[in-house]
């Protein structure tokens, strides 16, 4: 599994400073949109990109009401390097 969030993450602490008031304290970064998976004998963060969805529903009335939903979508590769997450699990098998 790639190291990309973690190395990402150690980048924008060296990058950010110049970016800063002088005299800052305190400085942290960290990716959000990641999610912990846990399976077999270790723990992976997969990115996870936050969907809103707006639509309209017909209420027992008959008239239509403004709705929203939340979900997200899992991604299947890094968008940093590319690697593939899942490369190194098994298959899993059709019983």
């Amino acid at each position: 599994m790639c190291t990309c969030k973690q190395d990402t993450e150690a980048r924008l602490l060296e990058a950010l400073p110049a970016e800063l008031p002088e005299g800052f304290k305190g400085l942290s970064a960290r990716l959000t949109g990641y999610a912990m998976f846990f399976g077999g004998n270790q723990a992976q963060f997969k990115q996870v990109m936050p969907i809103e969805v707006t639509y309209q529903a017909p209420t027992k009335a008959g008239v239509m009401k403004d709705k929203k939903k939340s979900m997200s979508m899992l991604a299947n590769f890094c968008m940093f390097c590319g690697e593939k997450y899942d490369k190194d699990e098994p298959k899993a098998s059709a019983a």
